[in-house]
């Protein structure tokens, strides 16, 4: 008889008959593969274990470090001013940190409650009567640079007219900065120039004003070793109640030499108000004369020119000052950056605004191509208007010299900003994201497409308002019902509803029964892009030619719909809003990310000008009272403040320890002894028993103890761990984990490099809902997307382990299809849900927004943060999608 015929399987190594054989190869490259990823696990773990190890051994290893040749990948270079004298510096990407420059240690005032008597008396207001309290906070509000009140005339048809001023000395005010000591150590003076090192070369990164290059020319052109103070000035119109009538015009300001962190903060070193402007009420017999344009005009600008006058001199001579640090420095101030919208940025200008020839304060683009991006025009400049006011003023007319200015859209007023050296006020001038979004968003693309949809009638508007109601929760984005009734909120309110509308609509307006508004989808996709590529944190020249293409892409596709649209739509785009694109990229070269002069966090402060007004005020002469409530309440923080640091003082005083790392600014490494992943919401154990009857019904926990056995073996072969008593694990019946409900995870930003924190959940009842959330997870060869289903803690012995039970997403999706292309929506596919499968909870990268798109297929959600968007972004190159780049 003859031998019966066998097949090797090289995998297991072992014999086998052929009866079976497919399904004993698929199962042995199951299990091989779940190898491969726990071995990839494994190695992750004992990296960050040998990492762990080696900060011991630091100071050890710079010398070798010192001493190797070449770059290393991520390396940073450092290079500052030449006229600093600091030569070049290159450090490893794990070293690399943004030290303040060392203070000697100074003691603190050990009354830091004063003029208070005692601490006590300053937190309970141990005072008999209200003109007690009101003596010590204007003796406590000498402590920093208080407002003075001035007046300014300007004639109009004959007459001078005289308006109330409040402005702080900005000088004054800078300088109490530059005594803080909490303050003066994160102060840069001199302009560096960052890059990284990408394996070849060192690609140039800008994020801080002082990285970018209006800061370096300003240093340019001052002698040799003296030092920028860099101002950034806001000023807008406010209304300080809801339905009355009264109005404020605050002046904020903020030192660009502070990081943003500090400098947008709303502690000590955020924007103080140094200003409030007279606002002129319009007249019946004047109004909407060009004259009395004018006048209101020169209005401003005689305040700004009080508000300005203490640096004038400064910036063209300097002025030497000793810092804490006992080094005298020789500081010229200028004006780096103005944050404003459009209109205010017309009025700081002096240009003639909306209806001019030249409408835009930065160029001069004709009115008529104020839509096409893909044009540049010659950059306005303080030199060119000085020069066509003096040729205008020449003239002998009043009508000759309104003809000369109108060729240029400029007014008949001397800028107030002309009086401070290193200073263009149309270079200073930036590009404001807030009022980008409100202006082209909100009142064109976002009505457009509500108007659309309401025409495909009302099961249309139903589902609409349905899809965005059906989202799945997300940290810090807004749940929006009804939204197809928004007509007027708050603007991020309109920014979440912006993040979501591609997944909301594109079911509903698709290309077959709405070709129109299929092309507004993709013209507000296309926006999207150039949102969140300007939002970005931090930008290489990769991210700015990126987004400089999505700006003339979205320019290209809004041209054609608007052609398309011409004869049955009366929205007028042709809007200076629209054009103010094409400088945003010139913006973030020039004056670092679009966060240092975006007018969000400004606006933010007129809140608490308005609770003065309704709460502190007698509704008269409101000015002197807002400002004095202002400045008590700066005077307060920073009393505060003094006096957490004296406690802290104390406490180190009492420790005998100094450490330095409490005065790092920003690390670009995640931090070694912080956790990848923390789990939280720990439940009652339970055993695997009472886990499998619980989910008797879900397919995904069908032989949940017997997967978790294989796995466990195979996961601790791979992370070379001994097997309990050498032999396979054998979990038992009876033998508990405990669930955890809530994962916190660190992860890396592509953007910054910064460690940021996803919380995510893994609950069946959160706020009376079910709530399970997906994940980027790595798998051994690729990024796969999941969401979590089970997270548990499962001890072995005397080891812990955290894992979780995951329902992969990356099931084949089939050919690309060209919906997904138009609207660049990267589309996964659900694996059946019995293939669910375990992993280390360290394989989790960060939480991922998914929305469904059908039964098993779900749409990738790359808009809700600038990471999630360069992660995508990665991903279609990847799957070799077009993309624009």
């Amino acid at each position: 008889m003859a031998p019966e015929r066998t097949k090797f399987c090289d995998l297991c190594k072992q014999d086998l008959k052929p009866r079976g054989w497919t399904t004993h190869r698929k199962a042995c490259e199951k299990k091989a593969e779940k190898q491969r990823q726990n071995q990839l696990v494994a190695e992750s773990i004992r990296r960050e274990d040998l990492e762990a190890e080696a900060d011991h051994f630091a100071d050890a290893n710079v010398s070798e470090r010192a001493s190797t040749p070449g770059f290393r990948v991520d390396d940073i270079r450092c290079e500052y001013h030449p006229s600093s004298g600091i030569p070049p510096e290159v450090h490893a990407f794990g070293d690399f940190k943004r030290h303040p420059t060392p203070l000697a240690s100074i003691p603190p005032n050990k009354h830091p409650w004063a003029p208070f008597k005692s601490r006590l008396e300053l937190e309970k207001f141990t005072f008999r009567t209200h003109k007690d309290i009101h003596d010590r906070w204007e003796t406590a509000s000498h402590r920093l640079t208080g407002f003075t009140q001035d007046m300014i005339s300007v004639p109009y048809d004959g007459t001078i007219r005289e308006f109330d001023l409040h402005y702080r000395n900005l000088w004054e005010w800078a300088t109490d900065l530059l005594r803080d000591p909490q303050l003066f150590p994160h102060m840069v003076f001199d302009a560096q120039r960052f890059s990284k090192f990408d394996g070849k070369t060192f690609v140039t990164f800008v994020d801080e004003p002082y990285t970018a290059e209006a800061f370096w020319n300003v240093q340019s052109q001052l002698p040799e070793g003296a030092k920028p103070l860099a101002f950034i000035l806001y000023a807008d119109k406010t209304k300080l109640s809801s339905f009355g009538t009264a109005r404020g015009y605050p002046v904020v300001a903020r030192l660009a030499n502070l990081p943003t962190d500090i400098r947008n903060g709303q502690g000590m070193g955020g924007g103080y108000v140094v200003g409030w402007l007279p606002i002129v009420k319009d007249e019946k017999d004047h109004a909407g004369k060009p004259s009395w344009v004018n006048f209101k005009n020169a209005v401003w600008h005689e305040a700004f020119l009080k508000i300005l006058s203490p640096l004038a001199s400064k910036s063209s001579t300097g002025q030497w000052f000793e810092c804490l640090d006992s080094i005298q420095r020789w500081f010229f101030p200028s004006i780096l950056i103005l944050s404003a919208d459009y209109e205010e940025q017309c009025v700081m200008s002096l240009t003639r605004g909306i209806k001019s020839l030249w409408p835009c304060p930065v160029c001069l683009v004709p009115h008529d191509d104020l839509l096409d991006a893909l044009k540049t025009y010659p950059r306005r400049t303080s030199d060119q208007s000085q020069n066509i006011l003096q040729v205008a003023r020449g003239k002998q007319t009043a009508e000759e010299r309104d003809d000369t200015l109108k060729q240029y859209g400029l007014r008949d007023v001397q800028n107030a900003f002309w009086i401070v050296a290193l200073t263009c006020v149309h270079y200073a001038l930036s590009w404001d994201r807030l009022h980008f979004n409100g202006g082209l968003y909100r009142d064109h693309l976002w009505a457009e497409l509500q108007r659309l949809i309401t025409s495909l009638g009302r099961a249309s508007v139903a589902q609409m308002d349905h899809n965005y109601e059906a989202f799945p929760r997300w940290r810090n984005l807004k749940h929006v019902s009804q939204v197809m009734s928004i007509s007027f909120t708050d603007s991020s309110v309109y920014e979440d509803i912006l993040k979501m509308v591609i997944y909301a609509a594109h079911t509903i307006v698709t290309e077959d029964e709405c070709p129109i508004g299929y092309l507004l989808l993709r013209c507000i996709r296309l926006f999207l892009e150039v949102d969140l590529y300007a939002a970005l944190e931090v930008h290489t020249a990769d991210t700015i030619r990126a987004g400089r293409h999505a700006v003339q892409a979205f320019s290209t596709y809004l041209q054609q719909y608007i052609a398309k649209t011409a004869d049955t739509s009366d929205k007028n785009w042709n809007f200076p809003k629209l054009h103010m694109s094409v400088h945003i990229f010139d913006n973030i070269k020039a004056k670092g990310a679009t966060r240092n002069y975006n007018t969000k966090p400004n606006e933010k402060m007129h809140g608490s000008l308005k609770d003065s007004y309704q709460m502190r005020t007698n509704f008269r002469n409101v000015a002197l009272q807002i400002l004095r409530i202002n400045h008590w309440q700066v005077v307060a923080k920073s009393i505060c403040r003094n006096i957490s640091d004296f406690n802290e003082y104390q406490l180190r005083d009492a420790d005998n320890v100094l450490d330095e790392d409490n005065f790092v600014v920003d690390d670009l490494v995640v931090s070694n002894n912080s956790p990848h992943v923390k789990l939280g919401s720990r439940q009652a154990p339970q055993t695997f028993e009472s886990v499998e009857n619980t989910h008797r019904h879900d397919s995904a926990f069908t032989n949940f103890r017997i997967k978790l056995n294989e796995f466990l073996t195979n996961f601790l072969l791979a992370i070379q761990v001994p097997l309990p008593g050498g032999k396979r694990v054998q979990l038992k019946a009876n033998d508990k984990i405990t669930e955890c409900r809530f994962l916190k995870v660190n992860y890396e930003s592509l953007v910054d490099w910064h460690q940021h924190t996803d919380f995510l959940r893994c609950n069946p009842k959160f706020f009376g809902a079910p709530r399970f959330d997906c994940v980027f997870v790595q798998t051994t060869d690729k990024i796969i997307f999941g969401r979590l289903l089970f997270v548990f803690e499962c001890t072995l012995e005397d080891t812990a382990l955290s894992l979780a039970l995951i329902h992969p997403f990356d099931a084949p999706t089939g050919v690309r299809i060209r919906k997904d292309k138009h609207l660049s929506i990267f589309r996964v596919r659900a694996r059946p849900r019995a293939q669910a499968e375990f992993f280390s909870v360290r394989s989790i990268i960060r939480g991922a927004f998914l929305v469904p798109d059908g039964s098993n297929d779900y749409l990738v959600v790359d808009t809700v943060d600038t990471d999630m968007f360069l992660r995508v972004k990665a991903l279609h190159l990847e799957a070799g999608h077009l993309v624009r780049v």
